[in-house]
């Protein structure tokens, strides 16, 4: 599908570009910023007015309520409030209750990530175990499972 987002400010810090500026995107890929590439024809035209066009931005400390704190928020919940914020990707702290000190916590939050489909999520794998900061946790089955 080929879309053509408008009338945007784009922020790109890779290419050090904060202004606006039309961009064309087909297959999933940016083809072009700027100016319409030659026979492009846009399926879905987007109009950006007062808005930002950026890359996905990173939560490096998003509390994330599984496991533990259900009752406060869900999985679901917090990944919906991420990317209606323009967050594509999560990185959790272990502080959760239980911590995520274990292989089978950090693949079910995985799994579970997986199954909601709203934005990349990363767990950061305790340090020791229940974050007591007496014994090592399995810091290799850890990252593993995905930390």
């Amino acid at each position: 599908m080929k879309i053509h987002i408008k009338n945007g400010r784009l922020i790109d810090p890779k290419n050090h570009i904060d202004a606006r500026q039309d961009v064309f995107i087909a297959e999933r890929r940016i083809v072009a910023i700027g100016k319409r590439p030659e026979g492009f024809v846009a399926a879905l035209e987007i109009d950006a007015e007062g808005l930002m066009v950026m890359p996905g931005l990173v939560d490096l400390a998003a509390r994330l309520r599984e496991p533990g704190y259900e009752y406060r928020a869900t999985l679901e919940s917090e990944m919906n409030a991420a990317v209606a914020g323009g967050v594509t990707s999560l990185a959790c702290p272990p502080d959760t209750d239980p911590p995520l000190d274990e292989p089978a916590l950090v693949e079910m939050l995985k799994r579970r990530a997986r199954v909601l489909n709203q934005c990349r999520v990363f767990p950061i794998g305790a340090l020791t175990t229940g974050l007591k900061g007496v014994e090592l946790t399995e810091m290799i089955e850890l990252t593993e499972a995905g930390c």
